[in-house]
């Protein structure tokens, strides 16, 4: 029973205020975060990727606010929104900082745990690719996908990109400033994927060496041929 639902049923038309662990739902959060797993380097791995997801899903909603405001024709409202995701990506790059601290035994005992699992295989970062304008269809093929991912990434195929919208807001002549000001925020958001992806391929290339990655993948020189791509290169020099 919720605070609101105890306060109606009691009569009180003035439930309490919630306290800390009530807001946060820490009862519910910290069991499926599996933060009690015997293995602590087991739980490491695993509250470091779901941390990865959480920053993801507010990164996908930074993103799809700067997408609206651009089509609406709001470049101050799309850059604030676009502004704020380097430093949630230097948030992310300190989840492989934690990881680094494995040691190469412990990360071989997790690696073998995984089984098919990959990284490879989150669903929002692909969300957050095909948002942005980077659109590669054949990962929609990307082993072990349900067919309810696939819908959710066809979803972000159907719908206008970052980089579409932007294009639609270059059209209708804005501000030099405004415009400015959204060039240079998705730069700086490109960018910080760049260095995100690289500190991904080091840490890959730390445990792995030139190894697979888990689930068949490539590993390490996936990872690094990835670092190359670009979100928005239409913002970069000569773009």
């Amino acid at each position: 029973m919720t605070v609101n639902e105890l306060a109606e049923e009691v009569g009180n038309p003035d439930p309490p205020p919630l306290s800390y662990g009530q807001l946060l739902r820490l009862d519910q959060l910290l069991p499926v975060a599996r933060v009690h797993e015997e293995d602590p380097d087991w739980t490491l791995f695993l509250a470091t990727h779901q941390s990865c997801e959480i920053w993801f899903a507010i990164v996908l909603c930074h993103l799809e606010a700067a997408g609206r405001a651009l089509r609406a024709g709001d470049g101050t409202v799309a850059a604030h929104r676009v502004e704020a995701l380097p430093q949630m990506m230097r948030v992310l790059n300190d989840q492989f900082d934690a990881l680094s601290t494995l040691t190469p035994e412990a990360f071989a005992r997790v690696r073998a745990r995984l089984g098919n699992t990959s990284g490879f295989q989150s669903v929002q970062w692909r969300e957050i690719e095909f948002l942005c304008g980077l659109r590669d269809e054949r990962l929609l093929l990307t082993h072990g996908l349900t067919e309810a991912d696939r819908e959710r990434l066809r979803a972000r195929l159907a719908a206008p990109s970052v980089a579409d919208s932007l294009a639609r807001y270059r059209a209708a002549g804005p501000p030099a400033a405004a415009l400015d000001r959204v060039h240079a925020a998705l730069l700086g958001f490109d960018e910080a994927v760049v260095t995100w992806r690289g500190r991904h391929a080091a840490l890959a290339e730390r445990f792995l060496g030139d190894a697979p990655g888990t689930a068949g993948s490539e590993g390490a020189d996936y990872l690094w041929r990835a670092a190359r791509r670009r979100l928005f290169p239409m913002v970069w020099p000569g773009g």
